[in-house]
């Protein structure tokens, strides 16, 4: 169970509440919408109950990915940039997120997911590392090539590099 959650919370309606709330904010941040996030949640939790028995030692890193891919699957049904650029940086204009976003989907599944998992879900290594089922270092090693051929792809943009946006 993950540090700070209550020992006994060893069933799933035990821990249905603290769950939801994990599932909800991972959806919140790639979706900013309420109403979605709520779904992405239930739907997230709708599986967990499937899986309880082999990820209920340590759930959040496991509903956080499920809820992830879930927001993801939201994002690109509806086919818009919008609530990523928000969620990535507001100062980005509309047609740099639809780059960005073009970018990050040309990232190899490893590096797509520990990008998202890392910098939009805000996941630490670790956290990251538990949801992808790798070491801290392979971490690492993601999210730095990933970053690197994004900077590539976008042309060193300054919102990606933290300098200032003209």
């Amino acid at each position: 169970m993950k540090s700070g959650a209550d020992p006994d919370e060893d069933t799933f309606d035990a821990a249905f509440d603290r769950l939801f709330r994990v599932a909800f904010r991972s959806a919140y941040r790639l979706l900013r919408s309420r109403e979605d996030s709520e779904d992405v949640a239930m739907d997230a939790l709708a599986r967990a109950s499937i899986k309880w028995r082999s990820i209920r030692a340590n759930p959040d890193p496991w509903i956080t990915k499920v809820a992830t891919n879930l927001a993801i699957d939201v994002l690109r049904r509806r086919r818009t940039t919008s609530v990523l650029v928000d969620s990535v940086a507001p100062e980005i204009a509309i047609g740099e997120g639809m780059d960005l976003r073009r970018a990050i989907d040309q990232l190899p599944r490893r590096q797509r997911m520990t990008i998202i998992l890392r910098y939009f879900s805000g996941l630490s290594e670790k956290e990251t590392a538990q949801a992808l089922r790798c070491s801290t270092g392979t971490v690492k090693q993601h999210a730095s090539r990933g970053l690197a051929a994004l900077r590539l792809s976008l042309g060193e943009q300054s919102w990606l590099t933290g300098g200032s946006h003209e």
